[in-house]
């Protein structure tokens, strides 16, 4: 083989394939495998000269700059060092300043945080708890239960229930007249006064508070935006609102008592709220375990009353009836068991002025309501009489049409001649003037000590407590102000003021063999356990012997049989009791002449007395009370009678 020459590379050389086949698929382009070669390139490329070639992959390379092949002279590129990177000028200064400043910095830092966290942890500490417990925890009140109120039989007389209430967030109520013309199609409401609380700028406003569960239907089923539904608790009444009415009481729309055995017996009826608070999630709902304090609910305990519903109802029909009948402005009667004195019936009814509709009164006459009594007071100052030992049942008295007492002359109602009567028949026939005779023997202090032990001047409850708001003391002076007539007058009923319930109770003094017992209204209260827990009743004290009382039951039996209170006759039985018939003391002084209080009092059976009772009739036409009165006793006590089953005389 032939040593191979320059001349033969160089032939190669050319014999390579033309720029213009050249691909960069091929690699580096011809003449640039080389990093000198590639620096050039990059170097002409760089040049400013304005004539300076580019190279491009057309152009042909040269295998050696300084070979044969090298550009012209007039051509080459002139060499051009690349530009040195940017320096930043940095400003000499000394070490340890810059780290003081570090530290400075940092320290100034800490004690602002530390700062901070103090404030946080310790000043305003409460602040920030209650903010966390506001945003993190929720609180719930668990409403309790008002009691309910019950008859001596457990019948339900009055219970709390769960009544529709109509609210709205007036925001959330797009049109408001047009949302109130549609709520006043269901709801007894007018128009504009459902859009005005519509129009309210509030979060929360009352549509209609506790309507009827039709209504309350009727308003979900329409869906309206931003009217709601909720239950609300409201008082029930089962034998209607009228039935013993006034003694019951009432509660407001937010169950807060108002009156009668509502509000006496208030803290037994009033239960306590509950209460939980809980932490929450973001969304409101409780967590689990999250429950941080609870308070258990307390609901009220049940009161068991003495009233006997159905003596009760045939009670205030029968005055609403006596009162319709006689034209009587008014009407009340007691019905009381005799040896408990329990409440049996408390009625009372009056006219009204206006419409003349004749209904059950919201309140309690036969304890708030002072009358002058009348000869029903009669029997008390007889009563006094034979105790003391100074008359008996059969000692006589000369008694005149006309009598002089002090510096007046009394004249007998009901005799036109002189004539003797027996002690009995003062009481059978009335007489006022023997009842004057009989009181000169006892006395004023004597008489005012006896009616006051009769209970009359006094609280049925104790001294300092009403058995009822409202309840009345009666007018009964202490004796040493007693002054001209008022012995005479006081001993047949004038000139002192009773109640009913006080003269039910004296009464059932003489039926209950002498002995007084504090009519009561309340038998106990019942828990949540269902237990009967019954109430201490009041103690009850000796006013007369038995042999008095025994003497004054024959006596009133008399009046019954023979006297002015034949109307007041059961068959079957028999009864013992006493009329009163009384004028009222006119405005201007004096008495009026043509207005009465007309009452009977009395109890039965004679010889084992069960009930006691008394009706009044206030203003009748008739005044004349064995005439208007006793009938309506009579009415009452025969039915109370049957309901207790009561057997009949032999």
């Amino acid at each position: 083989m032939r040593p191979q020459r320059m001349t033969d590379v160089l032939d190669r050389t050319d014999s390579r394939p033309e720029p213009g086949s050249w691909h960069p698929s091929m690699g580096a382009p011809p003449g640039l495998g080389t990093r000198e070669a590639r620096a050039r390139v990059w170097t002409h490329a760089l040049s400013d000269a304005p004539d300076a070639p580019r190279w491009h992959p057309s152009i042909a390379p040269s295998a050696d700059p300084d070979g044969p092949h090298r550009a012209p002279s007039h051509e080459r590129v002139p060499q051009r060092t690349p530009p040195e990177p940017r320096r930043r000028n940095v400003r000499p200064g000394r070490p340890q300043r810059r780290a003081l400043l570090l530290i400075v910095a940092t320290v100034v830092a800490l004690a602002v945080l530390a700062g901070r966290l103090a404030q946080v942890q310790w000043l305003d500490r409460d602040t920030y708890a209650d903010l966390g417990a506001r945003q993190g925890t929720a609180q719930w009140q668990i409403p309790s239960v008002r009691g309910a109120i019950l008859d001596r039989n457990l019948n339900l007389l009055a219970v709390s229930d769960s009544l529709p209430t109509i609210w709205a967030d007036p925001r959330s109520v797009r049109r408001p007249h047009e949302t109130a013309s549609v709520l006043a199609t269901v709801l007894d409401i007018d128009v504009d006064t459902i859009a005005e609380r519509l129009g309210s700028d509030r979060h929360f406003v009352y549509v209609a508070r506790q309507v009827s569960p039709a209504e309350g239907a009727a308003v979900q089923e329409l869906q309206l935006p931003g009217i709601n539904v909720r239950g609300e608790f409201s008082r029930l009444r089962p034998n209607g609102d009228d039935f013993a009415r006034g003694l019951l009481g009432a509660v407001d729309i937010d169950q807060n008592p108002l009156g009668g055995a509502e509000k006496q017996f208030a803290d037994m009826l009033d239960g306590t709220d509950g209460r939980e608070v809980a932490r929450i999630a973001q969304s409101g709902m409780p967590l689990p375990n999250g429950v941080e304090f609870f308070e258990p609910v307390y609901h009220g305990a049940d009161v068991v009353l003495t009233l006997h519903t159905q003596v009760q109802w045939v009670a205030e029909r029968s005055l609403t009836d006596a009162v319709a009948s006689t034209g009587a402005r008014s009407g009340m009667a007691v019905v009381l068991a005799v040896e408990t004195g329990d409440v049996l019936a408390l009625a009372a009814v009056r006219r009204d002025a206006d419409s003349g509709e004749i209904r059950p009164v919201a309140y309690n006459p036969a304890y708030t309501d002072a009358f002058e009594p009348g000869s029903v007071a009669k029997s008390f100052t007889i009563a006094t009489a034979l105790e003391a030992g100074l008359t008996s049942p059969d000692d006589r008295y000369s008694t005149p049409t006309e009598y002089a007492f002090a510096d007046k002359r009394f004249i007998e109602p009901y005799s036109q001649v002189d004539r003797e009567m027996t002690t009995t028949e003062i009481l059978v026939h009335s007489s006022n003037i023997g009842t004057i005779q009989i009181a000169e023997r006892i006395g004023e202090t004597a008489l005012q000590q006896s009616l006051r032990s009769f209970g009359f001047g006094s609280l049925t409850g104790d001294e300092d407590s009403p058995a009822l708001p409202g309840e009345s003391r009666g007018i009964l002076r202490p004796a040493n102000v007693w002054q001209g007539t008022d012995l005479a007058t006081i001993a047949f009923g004038q000139g002192m003021a009773v109640t009913a319930i006080q003269l039910a109770a004296a009464y059932n003094t003489i039926a209950n063999d002498g002995i007084y017992v504090t009519p009561r209204l309340v038998l106990g209260s019942v828990g949540s356990r269902g237990a009967l827990r019954p109430v201490e009743p009041a103690p009850a004290r000796r006013v007369l012997s038995p042999q008095t009382a025994a003497h004054m039951a024959e006596m009133l039996a008399a009046v019954v049989r023979d006297g002015t209170g034949k109307r007041a006759a059961i068959r079957g039985y028999h009864v013992a009791g006493k009329t009163g018939t009384a004028q009222k003391p006119s405005p201007d002084g004096g008495y009026s002449e043509g207005d009465y209080v007309s009452s009977f009092a009395g109890f039965l059976p004679v010889g084992r007395p069960e009930l006691t009772v008394v009706v009044v009739l206030d203003e009748p036409d008739e005044y004349r009370a064995g005439i208007v009165a006793a009938p309506v006793f009579a009415e009452i006590a025969e039915y109370a009678l049957r309901m207790l089953q009561v057997a009949p005389d032999a």
